[in-house]
This record gives C-alpha cells, sequence and structure tokens, in this order.
C-alpha cells in the first residue's frame, strides 16, 4: 500500500508542473501572437524564428492536455502510473516542445530588437 501512495504522490507532482507548464505555453503563445499587433518589423528570420516557436509552443499544449486527459482515467481505474504509457510519451514531448518554443521565441526576440 505504500507504493500506491507514494506512487499517487509521483503522478500528483507531475500532474501539478504539468498545469503550470501548460499554463505558461499558453500565456507565452498569447504574448508572441500580440507582437503581431506592435509596430515591429520582423525580417525573414525572425519571422521564421517566431513561427518555429508558435508550432512547438502549440505541440506542447496539445501533448500536455493529451497527458493531462489521461490522468482522470488512471484515477478511474485506481491505478496512479507516472509510466503510464499513455501518460508518459505525450509529457515528454510536451515538455521538450516547451523547451524548444521558449528558446526559439527568445531567439526571435533577439533577432526583432537587434533590427531595431
Amino acid at each position: 500500500m505504500a507504493e500506491e501512495t507514494k506512487e499517487a504522490k509521483s503522478l500528483a507532482s507531475a500532474v501539478d508542473a504539468l498545469k503550470a507548464t501548460i499554463a505558461i505555453a499558453t500565456g507565452t503563445l498569447v504574448f508572441s501572437a500580440g507582437l503581431l499587433k506592435e509596430n515591429v518589423q520582423l525580417t525573414c528570420a525572425g519571422k521564421l524564428l517566431l513561427a518555429t516557436s508558435w508550432v512547438c509552443l502549440g505541440v506542447s499544449i496539445v501533448a500536455g492536455t493529451l497527458a493531462h486527459l489521461r490522468v482522470p482515467v488512471m484515477i478511474a481505474e485506481d491505478k496512479p502510473d507516472i509510466a503510464d504509457k499513455w501518460f508518459k510519451p505525450p509529457g515528454r514531448i510536451h515538455h521538450v516542445a516547451f523547451v524548444f518554443g521558449v528558446v526559439f521565441l527568445g531567439a526571435a526576440m533577439i533577432v526583432i530588437l537587434a533590427a531595431k
């Protein structure tokens, strides 16, 4: 029974991290989309980096949502498993895409600011 409690705590922590990064990815995507409303000159490199960032952040949001949707199923089945085959892969994709999305957005911001 102690293993189930440990696994349930691990899953709860993973879900909390997932929620936080989904929210940050969504906010970052909305923030960066707001750049189009600003009077900013976007170079070809800036557009490419910004678009790549949006794709990565979009993939991150979708994959994170898919991983998050698996949690109620695990709870209903009373099988909290952080290594669940339907939870772990989309969770990893979410986190990797999130990191790349933020990095590409940072690079886009550097290019945009350097063009001023």
